[in-house]
Parts: C-alpha cells; sequence; structure tokens
C-alpha cells in the first residue's frame, strides 16, 4: 500500500518523466499566475467585474473587498463559498430578497429558523434548491406563501402530498402546476375546489376522450381547445361539436387533420387561423378545394404548403420567355408578395429571387432565414437589401473577406451584436472606428484572453467585459487575489481601468 504502481510497457511513463511533467505543468501554472496578476493589478475595476461575477469567493476575500463588495451581486452570486458563518459575518450588507432565490446556500431548517425575520419568504417559497419536505413545510406553515408554493413544480409533489395540505393549498394556482401526479382519481377527490379554467389549459393532464366526458360540464371549452396534451380524436370532435372553440381548434398541431376533416368542419373552421396552420395536410388539391376560404396573407406566411409545386410555373423556361402566352395557374388567391417575402419555405434559389425581383419586398426579405445566404447572394443583389438584416445573420459564411467586401454596407450595430461571426483580433482590427465597444464588451462569443484585451485597450468597457467573461481570473489562487485587492491601487492602474 502507498508504494508507487508502474505500468509495464512501451507507452508507460518513468519515475522520472512524471516528474518532469509535474514540473512542467507546475511552471506553467506559475507562469499563468504571474501574467493574470499583472494583468489585474493594472486593471482594478475589470478585476472587481471578474471578482464578483466569475471567481469562488471565500470569507477572506470578501473581507479584502471591504467598501468594493457589491452586495446585491454577491447575494446573487452562485460561486460564493457559502457558508453559514459568512452569512452571519455580512447579516446587515446582504440583499435579503436576492439572497432568498439564491439556490446555492447551504439551506436547511436551520439556516431558515436563524433568519427567519430576514428572509422573503414569497421568494423562499419559489426556490428550487430548499431541501423541501412535508416537514419543511410544517416547520414554516404560516410563513411561507401557499399561492406560490401551488405554483411550484419542484415540490415533491404526491398524492399524500397533496392530500395532507389541501387545507392549505391555493387550489386555483395549483390547477395550472405541471408538476402535480394528476389523475381522474385526484381531479375527482378535490372537484369543487379546482379552477377548472386552470386545468383545461394544463398541458400535463392525462386528458383524453373519457376525461373530457367525465368532467364535461366543468371545462373551460376556450382552454380545452388551446390544449397541446389532449389526445384527440374525430369522435371528440364531433362528440363536443358546439362547445368547442373553433378558432383555437384551427390553429391545433394535434388534431388528426385530412381532407375529410377540413371538408367535416368546414362551417365552423375559423379559416384565418387554419389558413396559417402549417399541420394540416398541405397539397394543391387541398388550396385549390377552397380557394375561396383561404385568408391570403395568412396562407402565403405559412411554411407548410407545398411551395416547391406552388411556384413551380415561375421556374418554367416556357412561362417566363412568354408569360402573356402561359399565364400562371391560381391555385392560391391573388398573390400576396409582401407575406411571401416572409415565408422561410419557399425554394428560394439565386434565380428564383431574379425571376421574383420586380415583385418581392426587398426589406422583408433580408430577414428572411431561408434564403440560401452566402457571399454569391449577397453580391447578386447588394443594391436591394436592407443591411441590417444580413448584418444580423447566423446564416452567412462570415469571414474576413466577407466582411470587408461590404463594409460600407453592413449596419456596425448589428455586426458588434452578432455572436456568430468568428471574432479574432485580425477580424476587428479594422473596424475599430465603426465598431460599438459596449455592444462587443458584452459579446459572449469573442475569443477573450489576454492578448485580445491588451490589444484593443483604449475601446473596452472593463464593467461589461468582465461580467460576461472570467479572463482567466480562476489562474490566481485565494492568497494571490487577496494580495492584489490589499495593494493600493497605483495612479497609472486607475486611469487604465
Amino acid at each position: 500500500m502507498g508504494s508507487l504502481q508502474t505500468t509495464s510497457g512501451q507507452n508507460a511513463l518513468s519515475v522520472w518523466e512524471r516528474e518532469r511533467l509535474d514540473v512542467v505543468a507546475h511552471t506553467l501554472t506559475g507562469l499563468h499566475a504571474n501574467q493574470a496578476i499583472q494583468f489585474f493589478r493594472e486593471r482594478p475595476t475589470l478585476l472587481l467585474a471578474c471578482l464578483h461575477h466569475h471567481y469562488p469567493l471565500d470569507a477572506n476575500l470578501i473581507r479584502a473587498l471591504g467598501k468594493r463588495a457589491h452586495w446585491r451581486q454577491l447575494s446573487a452570486s452562485r460561486l460564493v463559498r457559502w457558508t453559514e458563518a459568512l452569512i452571519a459575518e455580512h447579516v446587515d450588507q446582504w440583499d435579503w430578497e436576492l439572497l432568498s432565490k439564491n439556490t446555492a446556500l447551504p439551506w436547511s431548517k436551520a439556516l431558515l429558523e436563524s433568519y427567519a425575520e430576514h428572509w422573503n419568504w414569497q421568494s423562499l417559497s419559489s426556490n428550487t434548491g430548499l431541501p423541501w419536505s412535508q416537514s419543511l413545510l410544517e416547520e414554516f406553515v404560516y410563513r411561507w406563501s401557499w399561492a406560490v408554493l401551488s405554483r411550484n413544480p419542484q415540490l415533491p409533489w404526491t398524492r399524500a402530498f397533496v392530500d395532507a395540505n389541501a387545507h392549505r393549498w391555493d387550489w386555483a394556482a395549483m390547477s395550472w402546476n405541471t408538476g402535480l401526479p394528476w389523475t381522474t382519481a385526484l381531479l375527482s377527490s378535490y372537484q369543487e375546489r379546482w379552477d377548472w379554467t386552470g386545468l383545461s389549459a394544463n398541458s400535463a393532464l392525462p386528458i383524453d376522450e373519457a376525461l373530457v366526458n367525465k368532467f364535461q360540464v366543468l371545462w373551460q371549452w376556450t382552454w380545452l381547445s388551446a390544449n397541446s396534451g389532449l389526445r384527440w380524436t374525430e369522435a371528440l370532435l364531433d362528440r363536443y361539436g358546439p362547445q368547442w372553440d373553433w378558432t383555437a381548434l384551427s390553429s391545433q398541431a394535434q388534431l388528426p387533420w385530412s381532407h375529410a376533416l377540413v371538408q367535416h368542419h368546414a362551417e365552423r373552421w375559423d379559416w384565418k387561423a387554419l389558413s396559417a396552420n402549417p399541420h394540416l395536410p398541405w397539397d394543391v388539391a387541398l388550396v385549390r378545394s377552397w380557394q375561396k376560404h383561404w385568408d391570403p396573407e395568412a396562407l402565403y406566411r405559412n411554411p407548410g404548403l407545398p411551395w416547391d409545386t406552388l411556384l413551380a410555373h415561375w421556374r418554367d423556361p416556357a412561362f417566363l420567355a412568354a408569360p402573356q402566352d402561359r399565364p400562371a395557374p391560381e391555385p392560391l388567391p391573388v398573390w400576396d408578395w409582401d407575406a411571401l417575402s416572409e415565408n422561410p419555405a419557399l425554394p428560394w434559389s439565386i434565380a428564383l429571387l431574379e425571376v421574383l425581383q420586380e415583385h418581392l419586398d426587398w426589406d422583408r426579405l433580408s430577414w428572411n432565414p431561408g434564403l440560401p445566404w452566402d457571399a454569391a447572394l449577397l453580391q447578386a443583389f447588394e443594391e436591394h437589401w436592407d443591411w441590417s438584416g444580413p448584418s444580423s445573420s447566423a446564416l452567412l459564411p462570415w469571414s474576413t473577406s466577407l466582411l470587408a467586401q461590404h463594409a460600407e454596407h453592413w449596419d456596425w450595430e448589428r455586426i458588434s451584436a452578432n455572436s456568430h461571426i468568428p471574432w479574432t483580433q485580425e477580424l476587428i482590427a479594422p473596424y475599430t472606428e465603426t465598431l460599438n465597444w459596449a455592444t462587443l464588451s458584452a459579446q459572449a462569443g469573442l475569443p477573450w484572453d489576454y492578448a485580445l484585451y491588451l490589444h484593443f485597450d483604449g475601446h473596452w468597457f472593463a464593467s461589461l467585459v468582465g461580467q460576461h467573461h472570467g479572463l482567466n481570473v480562476h489562474h490566481l489562487s485565494s492568497d494571490e487575489m487577496a494580495t492584489l485587492l490589499l495593494e493600493k491601487p497605483s495612479p497609472a492602474a486607475a486611469n487604465t481601468a
């Protein structure tokens, strides 16, 4: 026991090799720490922001912060090394409402009791970090917000738990809660207490035809009609036809949609809602059958239609050569090109855009994620785009050359906020005067390190950078961090913060 275990074989490391690796690792750690100390020594504002947001502060470091401690941020932090002693030491500084919401505290009955007069009990009632149990509820029965507890899906919900607190629950609030062990028996036992509007909307209920039948006089039918959890059948639709909200049904994804179902209830549908529903069995026959019923604006925005077929004539060379001799077929109402310009499901291509160029709304088209966004598309219609749309795109093949190619067109505020751009020091450098540095400072997608920060040192907003990025603050030990905090900042450091 305790002896060094070695592995025989060609790839095994000798004791000497392992010792060398340990020395190298230790040296690299030291270099990183020294670099971090020097970097943050010259930027105290950035240090404080990184500390509050990214460092596991303990009691000693919080003392070292002194008046620089931001107590609201600390109260909300999940990284602080929370102990009962730490909470007691700063009892007058904490923001107790934020502390009450913090799931990372060492929650226990004793902690709750110790500061019973300080906690915000309404916030505590929704805190998922508490060790919820029947005994915990009983211990502070008159302090909890039972309305909030009733909405909390994280409580240890069981039938026995519901029964044990039946006289305390807010039954209206609980009716909307998706965390309960919903059964027909539970619904029946408290039939007179439930809020049936909440139950009708609650997608966690096991609602099928039998459950609808059992409580048919209690349901709120508009909410039930929109419930995504209901197990729909054609028989269920027929049985309660007058009770259903047919506008809500017309938007439902889960109905057993078919041509026959549309036909069967043709006089009941809300045709505007039906026109927007992508879950119908869309084909040319369905479109043509009800041509006079569809709402054009909703229909042309619907991604579920067979657009490749419906637009086939616009790509037919014979039609394009002599459109006056070959009029476009009209299975649809009069073409709404504004709505079509927003629809991502069309078979978009450069060729189709060229054909439809005079019809389309290019401002709307500029934001359409369904286009085949690439450098060729941008170039082909350079004069038509609302460049705010492409500047926000997650789909373009972003590169240094693409940015340079259209530098005079980009919306640089939106470029600065675009997290899909592969940000690098080289990519940023040409645009220091056009980028919004406050927006860029808040970007989580930048490759944050000391080199990047130093290269543009005069541009960053340190308080924003520190909120989102640790900048290797973890390289510093607690003792090294305490030393930094206790140093008196030099005038130069204050100016570069």
